[in-house]
């Protein structure tokens, strides 16, 4: 116990390191251009989408929808593709360069020289990780709202489609714009909370495989995958195992009344995911010759 101040100050200070590296590089800047890529590309299809509705169903279409689309339910539309698709593969990269980049070309050979323990290295890096990954949601509900905001409006009652998101039987709902804000902001720190388990699972095949190729390629193509599987009919028995499955954990926030009980549920499991990818990372780290 002695030693827990000693360890949780370096730490700290690796995780500072680390975040200075990832904000300093301009491979960062990277995150940036394809969070403004994606809004722009969804602002245009919503604003063709309200001024040519014939495309539609008639009982969406004109007036109502114009009403119910502003800066709030922009941005929880650009949530959809960026948490389960866009964001992974941008942190998923980050990853695999902070820890198997640095294992490939010696880098880290040099930290672990200043008696540096290997487990510290890696919460460090998983920590700052984490803070980067919020940061680019934060950037995204920024760029996304103000948008929004800018061509629909900055504020209104927003339209919730209940079996898009939670799979229950029909049902569709004017959320009031009172609590539409409460729910935005819930709905991207859930997203977050999901792309920090993204992170751990990235960190963890890192170390598995230690060349950059390999660590990008391998748990993509498992995250994949799995988000498929996770829609094939006949795969229910699997589908509560997959890690994908519970990615989608901010969508209880989209339901008239939080549903609170299954978001627990959905987060225990994330949780669990995480700690055994940082476990592996972790041991096959402290073991592994850098």
């Amino acid at each position: 116990m002695s030693n827990l101040p000693e360890k949780t100050g370096q730490i700290l200070l690796l995780t500072d390191f680390e975040l200075r590296k990832l904000f300093r590089q301009k491979q960062g800047y990277a995150g940036l251009v394809v969070i403004v890529l994606l809004v722009a590309l969804c602002a245009a299809g919503v604003y063709m989408r309200i001024n040519h509705p014939h495309h539609g169903p008639v009982k969406y279409q004109g007036q109502m929808i114009r009403e119910l689309v502003n800066g709030i339910s922009f941005s929880m539309t650009v949530l959809l593709p960026g948490i389960y698709i866009l964001l992974p593969m941008v942190i998923g990269i980050f990853a695999a360069g902070s820890l198997a980049g640095e294992l490939q070309n010696g880098q880290l050979r040099t930290v672990s020289l200043r008696s540096v323990p290997r487990l510290s290295i890696v919460l460090a890096k998983f920590i700052s990780l984490s803070v980067y990954s919020y940061a680019l949601l934060g950037l995204m509900l920024v760029v996304s709202y103000a948008t929004g905001a800018f061509i629909f409006g900055y504020k209104g009652d927003i339209l919730i489609f209940g079996p898009a998101f939670l799979g229950k039987g029909s049902e569709v709902f004017i959320m009031s714009g009172d609590v539409a804000f409460q729910r935005l902001f819930l709905s991207y720190f859930f997203a977050g909370y999901a792309l920090i388990s993204i992170t751990a699972m990235f960190l963890m095949f890192s170390v598995i495989f230690r060349g950059m190729a390999m660590a990008v390629v391998v748990p993509l193509g498992i995250y994949f995958i799995s988000y498929i599987l996770g829609v094939l009919p006949f795969m229910e028995n699997i589908q509560r195992f997959l890690p994908t499955r519970y990615i989608m954990i901010w969508k209880y926030t989209m339901a008239q009344d939080i549903m609170w009980d299954s978001m627990a549920g959905d987060g225990i499991f994330l949780a669990v995911y995480t700690v055994c990818y940082l476990v592996i990372a972790a041991v096959m780290m402290n073991s592994s010759d850098l």
